[in-house]
């Protein structure tokens, strides 16, 4: 078992020099190597060795293994040479071969040979040579200590150059020997190298760390110079990981995280800067969820995902990186439920839902568009809430800072739902977006890495999110609760991925925590009881005020709609006004926004209708009891239109009733009108000129009709009653006759004279 080490800095001399000496020589050479630390790259060494961690197995099982990765900066490849043992050191017995004299092709003087009075000196004898001096050791020390209880606590022993006084209640330590053999230089010059460390759950072992009961427990690893025993520690750091419960024990559920990023809303004729910040949103959103092994739940502006993908290599860049992902389901335009529902237009909002999901499925088809799941950065009403309920959603995430402004100012439970009240008794789900969002921001994410890895900040993030959990639930009688965590950023928009990325990757490494798709969170979360047992009351109005804006659009689209009924059935006009006025409903615009572009409009529908010249007050005459009457109309516009004709008069009659006319453009067009008189004199007929839809063009003209054609009838008629009168005399005078006729000729016939007694 190793001991608590409070002394750091104490060494001793051994074997001649001091370890002290020979770390200062360490760390001279470091601070004149190591380049001035950039504020804007991520965590550095700033003079001195240090370990990062890079990686690690988060949890174990009872007698598991411990796996950390560690990143050795401050000590240079060349450093570590010099504590290796010398493989050129010569030995004693070696011999030195005879000196060769090169040929100058001088014959060389005779030697004069040895005189035999004096003797030849021997060379002097030399000291034997000392042995080399063997390598210092450079050890990685491994402690634990007693498990943590508390999330504020995991700041001050997880990371780099952490306080070796904040780790109490050592349990058990190990000593790894040597740094060398485990030991990989990287191109960058620092030195990486893994611990293997096994767990114990009984025993104190030399080679195993004792794990008694599950936990997250601190580690602290220390890299040592020369003897362990000296205490010469040149660099701490610190981690936290977690003992399972044993197999067969009662483990919490796990955490379930849900990654959401938001791309704002983005309006139809939006300018190509603001096209261009949506599509830089959009990529942030897509490259995030590409870049994690975990699911994304997207909310993306469907037209805008419809123009990233009107290429094929748009197309199937979206289908790849969002091909294990979802859509949450938006209207096609920015419209505010609540306002839509206070307007009375929830059936224009649905429909623009129902059109959103039309075109998020065809632009990714592979990727499904959900409506269960509803997220909110506006302010959203009772009845807002009930729409969405209606509508299929089955909860609402919501930012913290939303839900204290508009629902409650005390803050919930994040990895819990909070039911809130609607107008027709029902509830509806709220999850509010966890703060760990504040860290999750780009500029966060800098801040983060210029003193920590992305593995030291998942580490310390993880241990705090299962620290809370369990917190809770010891306040709370029962079983463990089932908890979700909305991982994004305060805003919404897309989280760094750098942080993400390394949470993800730890999360692989513990069965408590679990990444998934936002819309799976309604199976797997519990729901807490708000003050009083009762639901939360949201908000009676919410969201701005569509009712005069609805009026005005009413009217606007009445006007166009009759402008365009005397355009001709092809015009595109008839369609871009429809279009136009739809847009207009969405709460993207402000009102001062919709007045001026409906002015527009009904300046353009007036002006086709002011196109129409009308003639002026005339007076005609009808001879007869039949005639027509030509009626001149003028188009002042370059494309003809059409109007619906109407003449009314109580002596005159138009026996083809009203005429639809097409006028020609830029000219002026006859109308011949029939018509019949129904007695003489002078009356008025009105002439009255409207749109076909029923909106009549200006005042109505009126024309005089003088009818002289009865006065030659009345004679006619006179003459035809005399010729009866004739007629019929003349027929009953010869009838008359006739019949005298006859019986004068009956007294003249023989028989019919008379008889008497004479004539016998």
């Amino acid at each position: 078992m190793i001991r608590d080490r409070t002394n750091y800095r104490g060494g001793r001399c051994r074997r001649g020099v001091t370890v002290g000496a020979i770390t200062a020589t360490i760390l001279a050479a470091a601070l004149a190597t190591t380049p001035v630390a950039d504020p804007t790259v991520e965590a550095q060494s700033t003079g001195g060795p240090r370990l990062d961690l890079t990686g690690q197995r988060f949890a174990f099982e009872p007698d598991g293994e411990i796996l950390l990765d560690y990143r050795l900066t401050g000590i240079s490849a060349d450093e570590l040479e010099l504590l290796q043992p010398s493989t050129e050191s010569a030995t004693p017995s070696e011999t030195v071969p005879p000196t060769t004299l090169p040929d100058t092709g001088v014959e060389p003087l005779p030697s004069p040979g040895p005189t035999p009075e004096t003797p030849p000196e021997l060379p002097p004898e030399l000291p034997p040579e000392a042995p080399p001096e063997p390598p210092l050791e450079l050890t990685i020390e491994v402690t634990n200590y007693l498990p943590l209880d508390d999330p504020d606590d995991v700041g001050d022993v997880v990371g780099s150059d952490v306080d070796p006084d904040a780790f109490t209640g050592v349990i058990d330590g190990v000593a790894l020997v040597d740094l060398r053999e485990r030991a990989t230089v990287t191109d960058d010059g620092s030195i990486e190298f893994t611990l293997e460390v096994g767990t114990d759950v009984v025993d104190s072992v030399r080679d195993r760390l004792k794990f008694e009961r599950p936990g997250l427990y601190p580690l602290r690893v220390q890299l040592l110079v020369g003897d362990p025993d000296d205490d010469d520690v040149i660099a701490t750091a610190g981690t936290v990981v977690q003992r399972l419960p044993d197999q067969d024990g009662d483990a919490a559920p796990p955490i379930d995280l849900s990654v959401v990023s938001v791309v704002p809303a983005l309006l139809p004729g939006a300018s190509e800067t603001e096209l261009a910040a949506a599509h830089r949103a959009l990529d942030a959103s897509v490259d995030l969820a590409d870049a994690l092994d975990a699911p994304t739940t997207l909310e993306v502006p469907p037209a805008l995902v419809a123009d990233a993908a009107s290429t094929a290599e748009g197309a199937a860049r979206l289908a790849d990186a969002l091909r294990d992902d979802e859509l949450v389901a938006l209207p096609l335009l920015p419209l505010d439920v609540s306002s839509a529902v206070a307007a009375g237009r929830a059936d224009v909002f649905t429909s623009l839902v129902t059109a959103g999901e039309d075109v998020l499925t065809e632009a990714v088809p592979t990727t499904p568009s959900l409506r269960t799941v509803w997220i909110t950065t506006d302010r959203l009403s009772g009845a807002g809430a009930q729409q969405l309920r209606d509508l299929g959603v089955r909860f609402v995430i919501m930012p913290d800072e939303l839900y204290s402004e508009t629902v409650a100012s005390t803050p919930p439970d994040t990895s819990r739902f909070v039911e809130a009240r609607l107008p027709d008794g029902g509830t509806l789900p709220l999850l509010v977006v966890d703060p760990l969002a504040a860290e999750l921001t780009s500029r966060a994410a800098d801040n983060v890495l210029r003193s920590a890895t992305s593995a030291e900040w998942s580490v310390h993030a993880a241990a705090r999110l299962i620290l809370s959990g369990d917190r809770a639930d010891d306040a709370t009688p029962g079983p463990p609760a089932r908890r979700s965590i909305v991982l994004t950023t305060p805003d919404l928009s897309a989280p760094d991925v750098r942080l993400l990325g390394a949470l993800d990757e730890l999360s692989t490494t513990t069965p408590s925590l679990e990444f998934v798709r936002a819309s799976s969170l309604i199976g797997l979360t519990d729901t807490q009881t708000s003050p009083g047992d009762d639901p939360v009351t949201l908000p009676a109005v919410a969201g701005p005020s569509l009712i005069d804006r609805v009026t005005l659009l009413e009217a606007t689209a009445l006007s166009l709609a009759s402008a365009a009924s005397m355009l001709p059935p092809d015009d595109p006009r008839t369609e871009q006004w429809q279009t136009e006025l739809e847009t207009l409903i969405s709460t993207g615009y402000d009102d001062a926004e919709v007045e001026t572009v409906t002015a527009d409009l009904l300046d353009e529908a007036a002006a086709i209708r002011d196109s129409v010249v009308l003639p002026e007050p005339f007076t005609f005459t009808l001879t007869g009891r039949s005639g027509t009457i030509e009626v001149r109309l003028g188009n002042t516009s370059a494309e003809p239109l059409i109007v619906d004709l109407r003449l009314e008069s109580p002596k005159v009659r138009f026996p083809e009733g009203d005429q639809t006319v097409t006028l020609r453009p830029g000219e002026q067009t006859s109308v011949v009108v029939p018509v019949e008189a129904r007695s003489n004199g002078t009356s008025a007929i009105t002439l009255t000129v409207s749109t076909p839809a029923g909106e009549q063009l200006d005042e109505p003209v009126t024309i005089t009709s003088r009818v002289t054609g009865f006065t030659g009838l009345g004679q006619v008629l006179t003459g035809g009653l005399i010729l009866v009168l004739l007629t019929w005399w003349f027929t009953h005078w010869r009838a008359k006759r006739r019949a005298a006729s006859i019986d004068d000729g009956r007294e003249r016939h023989p028989t019919g004279r008379k008889v008497g007694s004479d004539a016998l």
